[in-house]
């Protein structure tokens, strides 16, 4: 099976590189699994249903998959209390 390669955003890559070092390790752990199986994360809901999460731990990574280019797009990632609040104001923001 062939793998998906990991795009980020620019949004998603710096929210990455202010994390601790250990939990830069736990979500590119993550992000390698994401390669061989794109779906492991949840579907998600309401205004948020294009998307996916997964769940390193007490992060979130929310990403999309292109079946066709076989990319999984990193648009956000942070901590699970406020992780979908964060990424539906950057939603609102893109679209006004």
């Amino acid at each position: 099976m062939k793998t998906y390669s990991i795009r980020f955003t620019p949004e998603a890559a710096r929210l990455l590189s202010t994390l601790h070092p250990d939990n830069k390790k736990l979500i590119k752990a993550a992000l390698q699994d994401l390669k061989e199986n794109p779906y492991l994360g949840n579907e998600l809901q309401e205004e948020l249903v294009n998307y996916r999460s997964l769940k390193p731990k007490r992060y979130r990574v929310i990403y999309s998959v292109d079946d066709e280019s076989r990319i999984v797009d990193i648009l956000y990632v942070g901590h699970r209390r406020d992780v979908y609040e964060n990424f539906r104001l950057l939603l609102h923001k893109m679209t006004e």
